[in-house]
């Protein structure tokens, strides 16, 4: 699967092959280029165009599915009382506390998506955009 992301040190979008055994390096590189702006956004975008982004910090997570159909949905339910920023590839972007999910829930819907195409976990609801 491709995965793509924004590098704020060049400016550019880095797209990389990523499976659900190397995720958790990808996971690493990215979060280490944390700006004023957050950590940038992981994109995973299937060959039938459908899309999960993966925005996070060290506690939370908020995800964003498309379907190939292009029809979207975010998570939602997480206790936080803060929203997330985030870097969505070069933009400051902003997420509100009830659309976040618990980090390590959020990752296991992303290894989900890797491994068979769809996030849905016992862990995570999504609400239609």
């Amino acid at each position: 699967m491709r995965a793509g992301y924004f590098d704020p040190v060049t400016e550019q979008r880095v797209e990389t092959d990523v499976s659900a055994a190397d995720l958790h390096e990808l996971v690493d590189v990215v979060s280490r280029l944390r700006t004023q702006r957050g950590t940038p956004t992981i994109e995973m975008t299937k060959s039938d165009g459908s899309t999960l982004s993966f925005s996070f910090d060290d506690e939370c997570a908020f995800l964003v599915w498309t379907d190939a159909l292009g029809e979207s949905s975010h998570s939602l339910g997480g206790r936080f009382e803060r929203d997330l920023v985030f870097d969505y590839f070069g933009s400051w972007s902003e997420a509100p506390a009830e659309y976040l999910v618990r980090y390590a829930d959020g990752l296991a819907a992303v290894v989900e998506f890797l491994r068979v195409g769809s996030p849905v976990t016992d862990s995570i609801i999504f609400s239609p955009d």
